[in-house]
């Protein structure tokens, strides 16, 4: 009978998220943004959800059309358009990335990237909507209660894929490369590492929150969120992910809770006792017995070669957007290793030395620092203890997201990016508020002084108690 219920929900779900998403849509333009948001939310870092929707008619722009949607719906209710310190610089980041995929374009003798016959205008989009989310999140997400709803609900989204991952994992004593955590991303050809990653940057945010949130209930959703998100954490065996949620918790541990870092001592002198066996072997691998790096890690090595040399041909704007993926296909490596298309160079940063310069690199590094300046800036200037773990988490998150892409692309795949850039937009914008009320108390109180001094109010009675 169980099987027969399950069997039914699985019929009608998919056609319901599909006829919400269209009803939705409308909605989000004429009535509402934040509906859409909302929704835009949920099924982000879920394209096995949202791929479901490719049977329908319009389904395979889910996504492009929530986001026109969103646009739209910010134009029409005149949501408006704020400024920050940080946009600048995002603008630089998109417009750069946009002239060296015109330079790549010339570079790799493809069609210019003006349609889709250049087949890297595509991948382009997605990069740019994903940064786009910044200001979909700045400018919709106004009032406080409704960014508390979107973090609560990020929260679940993450909690409920840590939840199937776990349901469905089936792990050993020794790691095998066959028995990763995948998560959602397999849908999109992305693997564990990058999963991973998604684990380790936004549950630094959900972790920050626990610390700083009073309310009973939120504190547990972010703590459970954080909890289960381990077991995806362990077992997508990203060592990357590893190193970037220990740096987290060690940052953390300074600047809060003293106690994360009694956590940290028994990991690092226990590590091989109480974490997972797997893991354990996992992390030991980095090494073989003789001392040379295993193949992993010593065929990164060779690929970091590549990069550094094909950043020479260019160091100031590169050799154009995915011009490693281009130039890597076919090559022949020191260990006779002969490169498949579209090949990964495993760090981000050397991707953008080689295929944007330095000019694309140091835009990227002030990006980042950015980044990390709004989380501090909220944590530093927060009212309430939710602001105040909302900036302190957005740290975490930028910490961890630096590291995380130092060995491999992180950074620029929509389903794995669009969460660090939709928490951006809501840190900002709580900076804002913040920045808006005290300005409104400043001028109440200006004019309640002015009104004073000419007669037209009297003076606040004084108090008969006195001490001391």
């Amino acid at each position: 009978m169980l099987g027969l219920v399950k069997h039914f929900l699985k019929l009608i779900l998919v056609p319901a998220l599909y006829s919400a998403w269209m009803v939705t849509i409308i909605l989000t333009v004429v009535k509402e943004a934040r509906w859409g948001f909302y929704l835009l939310v949920f099924l982000i870092p879920q394209p096995n959800v949202w791929y479901k929707f490719f049977d329908y008619p319009f389904g395979n722009n889910t996504i492009d059309l929530l986001f026109v949607a969103l646009v739209l719906g910010i134009m029409f209710q005149k949501k408006g358009f704020k400024m920050t310190p940080a946009v600048p610089f995002i603008f630089a980041l998109l417009i750069f990335s946009y002239f060296s995929l015109w330079k790549a374009s010339f570079n790799f003798d493809l069609p210019v990237p003006l349609t889709t016959s250049n087949i890297y205008l595509l991948e382009w989009k997605n990069y740019a909507q994903m940064i786009l989310l910044y200001f979909v999140a700045l400018n919709v997400m106004k009032e406080e209660d409704n960014k508390r709803k979107v973090i609560i609900l990020m929260s679940f989204v993450v909690l409920f894929i840590a939840f199937r991952s776990y349901r469905n994992f089936d792990g050993g004593d020794v790691f095998n490369y066959d028995k990763r955590v995948g998560g959602p991303f397999e849908r999109v050809g992305l693997g564990a590492n990058h999963f991973g990653a998604f684990i380790a940057d936004y549950c630094a945010v959900f972790l920050g929150l626990f610390l700083f949130d009073k309310n009973k209930w939120r504190r547990l959703l972010f703590l459970g969120t954080v909890l289960l998100g381990l077991h995806p954490l362990f077992f997508a065996y990203s060592r990357g992910a590893y190193l970037a949620a220990f740096a987290v918790v060690v940052i953390f541990g300074i600047l809060k809770k003293r106690s994360l870092l009694i956590g940290v001592f028994v990991v690092l002198i226990a590590w091989q006792t109480i974490l997972p066996a797997s893991v354990v072997d996992r992390i030991q691998m980095t090494e073989t017995p003789e001392g040379e790096l295993e193949h992993s890690a010593g065929g990164r090595i060779l690929l970091w070669q590549l990069a550094i040399d094909l950043f020479k041909e260019n160091p100031i704007t590169g050799i154009g957007f995915a011009g490693y993926q281009i130039s890597a296909g076919g090559q022949t490596l020191a260990d006779g290793e002969v490169l498949p298309e579209n090949q990964d160079v495993h760090n981000y940063y050397m991707r953008v030395l080689c295929e944007q310069g330095l000019v694309g690199f140091s835009i990227l590094v002030l990006v980042l620092l950015m980044a990390l300046r709004s989380g501090w800036k909220l944590y530093r200037s927060a009212e309430t203890p939710f602001q105040k773990g909302l900036g302190f988490g957005f740290v975490g998150c930028a910490i961890s997201m630096i590291i995380t892409n130092m060995f491999g692309d992180r950074w620029s795949y929509f389903v794995l990016g669009s969460f660090f850039w939709i928490f951006w937009g809501l840190v900002d914008r709580t900076t804002i508020n913040i920045a808006e009320m005290k300005a409104s108390e400043r001028l109440r109180q200006e004019s309640e002084d002015e009104a004073y001094l000419n007669g037209e109010k009297p003076a606040p009675a004084l108090s008969n108690n006195f001490s001391g």
